[in-house]
């Protein structure tokens, strides 16, 4: 429904029962099929530029008797330069009362609410702790629905990149390994089912039988790793890690 971007992104604003939230979503992007069709919604004026906020500005929105309106098109510095969009000129009879009728919106938009359980560098992935989901059609509120994703729990292996090598390291068995001039390097993708259980990996970039299957057992090993859940539902992220052997690590970790 709505575009994904590089870099995590400055959300539009949704005023909603007196709060005003963040969402994950910019409806004004719907009436925009590509970038040749989008106004200048500042005029000869010049918002700031940011990675982060990739479309050039931020959108307020608020829903009133069960019907979304836009309210305000804002440069993304508007604190520092002031500059906002002329609606009236934009929209011309659609703009009432200080509001356009956004009849243009259908589809779900979340607001992420609590605290962040994970942060992802591009669009609107970071992971939240609850999701207030508004469902539109032609604008109109037709249905809410809270999302609880306090299953979720960070592993204390990903917490502590100290406490994961000394397992990996301390748990591989050296003395069924040849010996290397140069460090053997192998890639391992890895995921966890719901019990934080790493139960699927794979190589990305091996070397040899012998390592390959070293590294995939050892890092199956880990007691627990990271468990989270978006919309309630497991979402299986996956990770990848480099397991190093080399004859440092085998006399520094070997028992």
């Amino acid at each position: 429904m709505f575009k994904t971007f590089g870099t995590a992104q400055v959300p539009d604003r949704l005023v909603y029962k007196g709060d005003t939230l963040s969402i994950f979503a910019n409806p004004l992007e719907l009436l925009y099929s590509d970038d040749s069709q989008r106004p200048k919604f500042f005029g000869d004026k010049e918002g700031c530029n940011s990675t982060a906020c990739w479309r050039g500005y931020q959108a307020e929105w608020v829903i009133i008797d069960g019907q979304l309106y836009l309210t305000g098109i804002f440069s993304c510095c508007f604190y520092d330069d002031k500059i906002k969009a002329d609606l009236t000129a934009l929209f011309g009879s659609k703009f009432v009362d200080g509001k356009v009728k956004a009849d243009w919106v259908t589809g779900n938009i979340i607001a992420p609410q609590g605290k962040q359980l994970y942060y992802v560098h591009m669009g609107y992935e970071s992971l939240y702790e609850k999701e207030l989901e508004f469902q539109f059609r032609n604008g109109g509120l037709i249905g809410t629905k809270t999302y609880d994703n306090s299953k979720s729990r960070q592993s204390n292996y990903s917490k502590d990149p100290e406490k994961l090598k000394e397992f990996i390291y301390s748990h591989i068995n050296w003395t069924r390994l040849p010996k290397s001039k140069e460090p053997v390097k192998v890639f391992i993708q890895f995921s966890a089912n719901e019990n934080g259980i790493v139960d699927s990996t794979k190589v990305m970039n091996g070397y040899d039988a012998t390592f390959d299957r070293e590294a995939e057992r050892v890092v199956k090993a880990i007691p627990e790793w990271d468990v989270y859940y978006r919309h309630e539902k497991l979402e299986r992220r996956k990770w990848t890690m480099p397991i190093i052997f080399s004859e440092d690590n085998r006399k520094k970790y070997q028992k």
